[in-house]
Parts: C-alpha cells; structure tokens; sequence
C-alpha cells in the first residue's frame, strides 16, 4: 500500500499486484546485514537490510520494515538479524525516515514496501513494522493508515498524540522500553487503552534507557508475533515451537520468582496467560496469576512503580517551570529552597547528574536518569526544529544551549549549537561550541564540511585548526 499523507488516512492507493514475481536476488547477499541498497525506482530513498541465509524466491517470507528516529538503517536489522535468522524473517531499515516532517516518513515507507515487493518474495498476510521512539510512532500510523501490517513492535514510545487505540485497528502491539526510559510511564500506561479498544498486545521492559531494545527483547518481540501468526492461522501451528517457547518463558518468570524480583515475574506470568490462552491450556497458570497479583509483595512493588512516575512528572513539570523563569516567560523571585531561578534550575540538574550516575540501581537513579535525558532530548528536538525547519537561528540557541548544561558530556548538542551560533553570525562562540564538541568526542567531518552555516568560518585560522585535529582522530 502507498499513501501520500498522514493528516488525510484514508487517501490509500494500491501500489502493485502483490502476486508480481520478486527480481533475482542470486546477486543479494544473504546472512548478513547490508548497509545500503538504493531502491530501484529512487536512488535517493535507500535501506539497510537482512535476508536469511536460507532465503528463496520459491516460497513468500515474512517482512519487518523499521524506522530509525535518525535514519540509521542499520542499527535496528542489526538488533533483529539473529530473530531474523532463526524465524525466516526479511528485516529492512529506512536509511531516510526520520524524526521531523512526516512527508519525509511517507516517501521512506513507499519506496521501501514498494522495492522490496519488487525483490523479494513478501507474506503479504505477515508485514510488520517496528520503530524507536519517534520511529515507533511512525509504525503506528503507518499501520493505522495502510491496513496491512499483521502486528507493530514500538520501542521507546507509544501513540501519535492524536490517536488512540481503536477497536477499528486490526494489528497486534509489542511494547518495549528500558526501565530508565523517560517514555516508560508512557509504555506502561498504554496498556489499559489496549485493553479496553481489545487489541492483542504485550509491553516488556528492560534495563536500559531510551534506546532500541537488546536482541534478546529484539528476539521476543518476533517470538510473540510468531504465536499471534499461529493463533490467527496465519503461521500453520507449530507445537514444537509453543512447547518450547512457553517452557523458556515459564522457567524465566520462576527464576524472577525466586530472586524476589516478585512484580517482574507477575507481569511476565500474566504475558505467559495471555500469549498462550488458545494454544495450549493456561488454568494452572491463571491461578498462579490471581494469588500473586493478590500478594503483599507485588501489590508494594505496583505502588513504587506508580511512585516512580509521580515523582518523575513533579520534577518535570518544576523544570519546565524554573526554565521558563529563566526565559522570562514567567516570574518567580524566591523558592521555598530560598534560590531564584537562575540559581536553582542549575542546582537541581547538578543533582539529578550525580543521582543518575550513581552504581546501583534505584529508584532516585531511575527518576533522575528519565527526568535527564527527557528534558535533553525535548530540548535537542526543539532546537533542531528552530534552527532547520523554522530557520529562527537566535531563538534555536536556547535550548541548545541548556541541552549542552543538562548533559555536557553529550558532543552532539555542541555541534548543534556551533551550527545555531554560526547561522547567527556569531562566529566566535561558534567556534567556541565547535571545538568543545570535537574535545568531547564528535567525529563526523562530512557534517561539518557539509554544512553550509560553517562557510563563513572555513578561513579562520581555528577552524582549521579544529579540523586538522578531528581529522586526526
């Protein structure tokens, strides 16, 4: 399916007959992830891509097309090849989709659904998509619009804000994100919608931040989908497969258990149910549900994951607050702490650094880690938004700025802010910003050399300086 706008869904078109012969692909490498393959009707739109080992144009293989929030093709096929492998899964990552306007997103679905259907052999009852963060939200609509994708996998992120979940969507839902991830209160809250609009669906954590999942959740996100194909007929049943996958899942969720890790266990017990229920029998496991849903220790662990996210939301909306007094779009002259704000937003992040940098797990560090990046990437976002799109090159300086001090470590936010400072002609703090960010770690001369806004400072004697040293590197 091809469509030409997110704002009107139900402009959809059919792109080709899906019973078209896929080209030759002797010449296409298989078992093993290919960077770039420009498509055959747009050598601008490309994709990296993984095709099993064993992969044939005799039969019709499923299909999972991703999206990375900055167009990097190659990180999700790397986190789905050994799934990709073991199930016979075709996986495809957009080289163009990426955060931002969402024609951008469109034009990479359509050229990638449409040139893999020209080269491969595709399941048409079995495509997929997955996304991160931004990515994830893409695959939502994206399903929600074409009506052909079997089932999404969204990591980092749930819904567009503008739609729900609807017992008009006929895909099933994998959720996943890391425990220190500023969208997991998100991720967690969507499953009383799902449930209500009855879409199948299941949310899995991990221990990491806002990132795409590990292959290990990467594998039991295909693993999930495999079960949904075989209770809908759209895989024959597998018995040998269900056995097995539900004795690994169980013998996790005892282990959980036993390592008092007892709200862990309880979640995946209750996935365990609702997976299984149809393909084999569940009432033993149902049972084990209900008593430890009633118990002490899952009940306590519930009420300090709601805590979590109350206190998460409180120092994010203070934040905002305390930058927008610094701003001058508010007032506030003493705190209860006895700081104004322009001393105590930098206090308060100073605190939250030390927090989320600390050994052991808890929840201060997990609080701290969400509020952190939250606020880096929002500020990120919107900078990049001024200085690209809007092309407001003094505003985007703000919260570019405030990004480098929320997280000075990161080599990325000085480069944007160097590129903000330079289209504002400001070439001596631009070259300040660039050359921090190169001490900090950037490595990337082509965007630099690339870049236009730098044009005006090739002939400085600093900048020269700052690129013969990152050439060096």
């Amino acid at each position: 399916m091809i469509f030409t706008s997110f704002v009107r869904l139900s402009v959809i078109v059919v792109l080709l007959a899906q019973s078209a012969a896929p080209a030759q692909t002797e010449s296409i490498l298989k078992g093993q992830v290919v960077d770039r393959i420009e498509t055959l009707n747009d050598s601008s739109q490309s994709y990296a891509f993984y095709l099993p080992s064993n992969y044939t144009p005799d039969r019709k293989w499923p299909v999972l097309y991703a999206f990375d929030p900055g167009a990097r093709g190659r990180v999700p096929v790397e986190r789905f090849k050994e799934a990709a492998e073991k199930y016979g899964w075709i996986v495809l990552g957009s080289n163009n989709s990426r955060n931002g306007p969402w024609d951008v997103v469109i034009d990479a679905w359509n050229a990638m659904q449409k040139d893999s259907h020209q080269r491969f052999a595709i399941d048409d009852e079995r495509m997929y998509a997955t996304g991160f963060s931004g990515g994830a939200r893409a695959a939502i609509r994206i399903a929600v619009a074409c009506k052909c994708l079997a089932g999404v996998m969204g990591n980092g992120a749930g819904f567009p804000v503008d739609l729900a979940p609807s017992p008009q969507m006929h895909f099933v839902f994998f959720g996943a994100a890391g425990v220190d991830d500023f969208n997991y209160p998100e991720l967690k809250s969507l499953q009383e919608p799902l449930t209500k609009a009855g879409l199948i669906h299941r949310v899995q954590t991990f221990d990491g931040r806002h990132e795409w999942p590990p292959t290990s959740v990467a594998t039991a996100a295909v693993e999930w989908m495999e079960l949904q194909a075989m209770k809908t007929g759209k895989r024959p049943r597998d018995d040998g497969f269900i056995n097995a996958t539900w004795q690994q899942l169980l013998s996790e969720a005892r282990t959980l258990e036993e390592s008092k890790k007892y709200n862990e266990a309880y979640q995946l017990y209750l996935d365990l149910v609702a997976s299984f229920k149809g393909l084999r029998d569940v009432a033993e496991l149902e049972t084990k549900v209900n008593q430890l849903g009633d118990s002490r220790e899952v009940k306590a662990a519930i009420r300090e994951e709601q805590a979590q996210i109350k206190k998460q939301r409180e120092l994010q909306g203070r934040l905002s607050t305390l930058i927008a007094a610094r701003d001058g779009a508010a007032s506030i002259n003493q705190s209860e702490d006895g700081f104004d704000a322009g001393n105590l937003l930098p206090k308060i992040l100073n605190d939250l650094r030390k927090q989320s940098k600390a050994t052991e797990d808890s929840t201060q560090r997990r609080v701290a880690r969400r509020v952190l990046d939250g606020l880096f990437v929002s500020l990120i976002e919107q900078g990049i938004s001024l200085l690209q799109t809007e092309k407001n090159y003094s505003e985007s300086i703000k919260p570019l700025k405030l990004a480098t001090e929320v997280n000075p470590d990161r080599p990325g936010a000085f480069f944007y802010l160097a590129w903000a400072y330079a289209a504002n002609r400001d070439k001596k703090k631009s070259l300040q910003s660039l050359n921090t960010a190169v001490e900090k770690g950037f490595s990337d001369t082509a965007m630099i050399t690339a870049n236009k806004a730098f044009d005006s400072l090739r002939n400085d004697p600093e900048y020269q300086q700052i690129m013969a040293r990152l050439r060096k590197q």
